[in-house]
This record gives C-alpha cells, structure tokens and sequence, in this order.
C-alpha cells in the first residue's frame, strides 16, 4: 500500500531554499532517480527493486526550520512483491549534522505514523532506507550507526533502537566516482563544486559538455535553466559575465535549442543583473522608509506630549529626537 499526500483544503506553499529547488526540480525526475538508486546502492538491493513501480509519495517531512538546510524525497519501490520506502535527504549545511541519526529516527516515525494512518489493516512496518547526500567543504565523519550515539553497558543494547543510514559525501569523492545519468552527473558536480573557486572552470569544461550528451534536447533545455537559477543565486563566488560567457560560448554551437536558451540567457544576463540592483535598491528604500516613518511617528508624539505641557528635555528623552528638534517644534507650533 502506498503513502499518499494528506488531502488539504488549502496548501500553504514553504519557501524553498536555493538549493532545494534544484533538488526537487532534477530528483522529481523518475529517471533521475532511478539512475542514482542503481549507481549507488548496494547490488543486493539494487537487483531485488522493482524500478518499473518507482514512485515518489511525499515530497518532504521536514519542518519550515529545517527546511532552510535540508531537502528531502520520499521514494516507494517494490522490493520482491513488498513495499519498500527510501528516504532521500540532501544536507546543504557547510558542516555534517552530529545527530543525524537522531533526524532520521523522527523523519522515519512520521512516515511509519502515516502509513499506518492510510493502511488501517497494515501488520506489519515497511523497511525504510535513510540516504544522505551531503556537499558541505568538511568531510563527514559522524558515526552513522544510531546505536553508537548511546555511551551505555552491552547489556542496555535491547532497549536501544538501532540502524544505519547511507552516506554520499560528494565533496569529497573524486570527479571520476560521479557516475549514473547525465542529468544526475550534472547535479552532483554542481553541488560539489557551487562554493569553490574552480566552479566557473568546471561549468566551462566539464558540467555544461554534459547537456550536450542528451538526446531529449529539449529536456535538456529545461535542466539547463533550473540549474543557471540556482547558480545565479547560490554561487556567489561566479560572476555574472563569466557564467554569461561560459553558457554562450557552449551552447551557441550546440543546435537550435541549444542557441535559443543562449540567447534568452543573455537577455536574462542582463535582467538578473538589473533585478539584482531594483532588489538592492528596494531594500534600501524600505530602510529609508522605515527610518522616516519611524522618525515620522517620533515627530508626532513629541508634539502631542508638547500639548501636554512636558518639558523639552523630557520629550528628546523620551521620544530620541535631538532636543533643537523638539525646541524647532515649540516655535512652529507657537
């Protein structure tokens, strides 16, 4: 029996990260998916899926908090005529998570509570297999046993939960151990290299050449311009002019889709570039517009406590207006 999305009269859309858009948008994709769970999950299990029943089931467990730092996927495969759930979560915090498993054991019960909820007759649990995909600089070295988390005597053992979770720390795996579809080798050199100095050489040389290799171009085109948002705005070590150059100088060459994406690139180049600056003057607008109402709203109870007959000094006090301010306001109002 399957896990389905709880019905609600009105869904509020989460912000989503900047990275959790480029996750959902390429790990929504089915193949995508099962390009990943073939390439990187044990042969045992990998030969018992049935990949014709793979389904995603629940888009994310997390709360708004950890919504910030995590992405999440709820998979449901059959394994030899059982169900089987798999549970991706992607870390985007630049350090690993001391107590991951803990966050996995509450993510698992949450599923579990639904399925029991949705499968009234269940007898038994399905088997959940917890996956991180982690691209932080540090190297992950957290225990990923749950049991280990526990300093207790070996005769405790039967009354501590235990399991494992499956770890792919791809910061630090060499380029060469990327494997699996094109798109899902695009994804995972792009999160391994958005926060370093070598990203625009790898866009250049190496990630960019990958869409080339698609034969749905037009598919292709899609991912493209999911993956130029993100970059637009997580890397912030990536000039505009230098992506510009870089996408240009590929994709130009590379069919009549390909030149059309260049183009409206160029065009967006330049938008992003202006949309950046409105947003930088927005925000200092707002600020000047805060300023001035707050100072607007100081102006105005100063006066009224004038009205009152309170001393000068005690009005500059109290409101945070400079005293020749408040003397400016005796005169005007006599």
């Amino acid at each position: 029996m399957a896990v389905k999305k709880e019905k609600k009269k009105k869904p509020v859309r989460k912000p989503r990260s900047l990275h959790d858009e480029v996750v959902k948008e390429y790990f929504s994709d089915i193949e995508i998916a099962k390009s990943f769970f073939k390439e990187y999950l044990p042969a045992d299990i990998v030969n018992n899926l049935d990949f014709n029943r793979l389904r995603i089931c629940k888009d994310t467990f997390l709360n708004k908090k950890l919504a910030k730092y995590f992405s999440d996927i709820l998979y449901q495969v059959n394994l030899n005529n059982i169900s089987l759930f798999i549970y991706l979560l992607i870390d985007h915090k630049s350090r690993e998570e001391p107590f991951m498993g803990f966050q996995f054991l509450k993510y698992m019960v949450r599923i579990w509570e639904l399925y029991l909820k949705q499968n009234k007759k269940a007898e038994s649990l399905p088997v959940i297999i917890p996956i991180v995909i982690y691209h932080g600089p540090r190297k992950w070295e957290v225990d990923k046993r749950f049991i280990l988390f526990f300093d207790a005597p070996g005769y405790l053992r039967d009354y501590i939960p235990d399991f494992n979770y499956r770890l792919y720390d791809i910061s630090h795996v060499p380029d060469e151990e990327i494997k699996g579809a094109v798109l899902l080798r695009v994804l995972f050199m792009t999160l391994k290299y958005v926060f370093t100095p070598e990203l625009n050489y790898k866009l250049r040389e190496e990630i960019f050449p990958l869409f080339l290799e698609l034969k749905d171009k037009k598919k292709g085109t899609e991912y493209l311009e999911v993956l130029l948002r993100y970059l637009t705005r997580s890397a912030r070590g990536l000039p505009e002019k230098e992506l510009n150059e870089s996408v240009t100088q590929l994709f130009e060459e590379g069919g009549d889709l390909m030149q059309t994406i260049a183009e409206k690139w160029k065009r967006e180049g330049i938008k992003i570039g202006e949309k950046r600056g409105e947003k930088r003057g927005e925000e200092r607008g707002e600020k000047r517009g805060e300023k001035r109402g707050i100072k607007k709203k100081a102006i105005e109870t100063a006066k009224n406590l004038l009205a009152m007959g309170i001393d000068v000094d005690k009005i500059a006090k109290a409101t945070g207006i400079k005293k020749e301010e408040v003397e400016k306001l005796v005169s005007t109002n006599h």
